[in-house]
């Protein structure tokens, strides 16, 4: 792991079951990612979707799955007992919809579990691939190396040869991003409501910065609102 100083305080996150209740995750396909994503935050969903059809592997780790959309319309690549999907999320509601939707299709191990804490239930080097999408702009911390732990846990249960990618909305005022007035409102009435957003502080930068820390591959752009990456060779 790299050897740079913790951050002061150690954040940790808090679950929202009302905001993420299985009710509400049947309405997040039509109300995020396809209104969100494209009125407001400018998202292609067809390239966020190319990044599982291109690395998702038959050991696979879902951070945040939220009602399993991108992994709902990805091909298994492998036979239902051969495609091992973990699911980590604070919630209950999202596991058990990445149940539902992963039926048949594949093993599903579920965690209810705060990235922010660890380590996260699974072994060393036991994923050949991981995805980590809409998740880090609602985790509590003062910027990305508040939530470092996230990045070093994805390294740490990341296999040597796999992939691990993912996107997540920037601060409103980072100067890589412009927001149109739907998605400053958005902003700004997220971060306010409590136990929603907390991404003020969540520079482009910042994130290039730690995942180079842990990646000796990093690839890193704007999409809308958001940062993409994609990252290989976890650094021991």
């Amino acid at each position: 792991m790299p050897e740079n100083t913790p951050p002061a305080h150690q954040w940790v996150s808090a679950p929202n079951p009302t905001l993420y209740s299985p009710e509400n995750i049947t309405r997040y396909a039509s109300l995020v990612v396809d209104k969100s994503h494209r009125y407001a935050w400018r998202l292609d969903n067809d390239q966020l979707l190319d990044l599982y059809l291109k690395n998702v592997s038959d050991r696979h780790l879902e951070i945040g799955p939220a009602d399993g959309y991108f992994l709902h319309h990805t091909p298994a690549p492998a036979m239902a007992h051969g495609w091992h999907v973990h699911v980590l999320d604070i919630n209950q509601a999202p596991l058990d919809m990445a149940q539902e939707r992963l039926k048949g299709r594949a093993q599903v191990f579920t965690y209810e579990h705060d990235i922010l804490v660890a380590p996260w239930p699974l072994a060393d080097q036991s994923v050949d691939s991981l995805a980590c999408g809409n998740v880090l702009h609602c985790l509590p911390g003062a910027g990305f190396r508040a939530k470092a732990v996230v990045f070093d846990e994805m390294a740490r249960v990341l296999a040597d040869d796999g992939t691990a990618w993912g996107y997540t909305l920037l601060g409103a005022k980072d100067p890589a991003i412009s927001p149109n007035p739907l998605a400053r409102l958005l902003m700004r009435s997220y971060n306010r409501a409590q136990n929603t957003f907390h991404n003020t502080g969540d520079r482009l930068t910042d994130l290039d910065r730690e995942l180079r820390l842990r990646f000796t591959e990093v690839e890193l752009w704007v999409m809308g609102c958001a940062a993409v990456w994609v990252v290989r060779g976890p650094i021991r």
